[in-house]
């Protein structure tokens, strides 16, 4: 992946919502769920990003597509920061940056077919013409393994992995280079779930696409990640290729998260690390490093000073004050 191009640059990249109160409704806090977060994407490779609910996934992604208007940072694709795009602008990007959403109902208009729903972005981006539409309908529907015959069916009519597969056939509609992957699978069956994983690895081949995939599910960002990006509490503290990853955990939480994964032998004893208390609260971060309040490493510098993030080893980074001396 080193030899690809870089296709998404984001740097400290920020999304406060304000907390409003009173009358006249006027912010008195706000929810930081980015706090200023930075990474980097070849084309063609997959970054997982994992972490507990409420860390600031999704809203990261929102964040990046501009779903949400980020507060502050770089979004930088294709070397266009389109956080200075105006609207119509925008719309030209979007073409190349889709994303797939966590819940494959609710995520499908029940009032369209699924033809009418997957030629939906082609109609908007008024792509080739009418008759050509068509057939890239038709051609999308057998790709990712439902017939033509589905096309004039509504969501309600199919099963959650079926749903879910025609709103991979929207993603992939307009041909995207970038496609943000939102628990794509953390509401399917778990023998749905790899059908699902396999075909987006396939999609990823033909189609040589990118993937931002999230998930808490940290088996499954095991096995189709190149690299894994760990967040906590609107930051990321560790980030590293898979393999090192899941070989070499460095930050205390990352360390707890693989502990949690089941161990498929029932004779093998595991010890898992349990965390101490609850998630702080955004609005509220802890001072210094955000995980100090459960880290049993914690140090009198980790609750007055924020840890940098500090390349171990090649493509191995990690924001911890146990190796700031390294």
């Amino acid at each position: 992946m080193l030899n690809k191009p870089v296709l998404l640059n984001v740097k400290d990249l920020k999304k406060y919502f304000p907390v409003k109160a009173g009358l006249f409704r006027k912010p008195t806090a706000f929810v930081r769920a980015v706090d200023g977060v930075s990474f980097q994407i070849n084309k063609g490779e997959t970054l997982g990003v994992v972490g507990e609910s409420g860390c600031g996934k999704s809203t990261l992604a929102r964040s990046v597509l501009r779903l949400y208007q980020p507060t502050a940072g770089q979004v930088i694709f294709n070397d266009i920061d389109i956080l200075k795009l105006a609207a119509h602008q925008l719309r030209q990007v979007r073409q190349n940056m889709q994303i797939i959403f966590q819940d494959p109902f609710s995520s499908l208009n029940p009032r369209l077919t699924v033809g009418q729903i997957i030629r939906e972005s082609l109609d908007i981006h008024s792509w080739k013409t009418k008759a050509e539409r068509k057939v890239r309908v038709e051609e999308l529907i057998e790709i990712v393994g439902l017939t033509k015959r589905h096309l004039k069916r509504y969501p309600h009519e199919f099963s959650g992995g079926q749903r879910q597969r025609i709103g991979i056939a929207r993603a992939l509609a307009l041909r995207p280079q970038l496609v943000i992957c939102d628990e794509p699978v953390s509401a399917l069956d778990v023998s749905i779930q790899s059908q699902i994983l396999n075909l987006l690895k396939k999609l990823q081949i033909d189609f040589d696409l990118t993937y931002i995939f999230i998930a808490h599910d940290l088996s499954v960002v095991k096995h189709v990640s190149d690299r894994v990006a760990v967040m906590y509490l609107g930051k990321i503290v560790e980030t590293a290729t898979s393999s090192q990853l899941y070989a070499e955990p460095l930050h205390p939480y990352t360390q707890a998260l693989l502990s949690s994964i089941p161990e498929p032998n029932p004779h093998l004893k595991k010890e898992g690390i349990l965390l101490k208390g609850d998630v702080p609260s955004p609005s509220n971060p802890p001072p210094g490093c955000r995980f100090h309040t459960r880290c049993r490493h914690c140090m009198d510098i980790c609750t007055q000073q924020e840890p940098a993030t500090i390349e171990i080893h090649p493509e191995h980074g990690v924001a911890c004050h146990l190796y700031g001396n390294k």
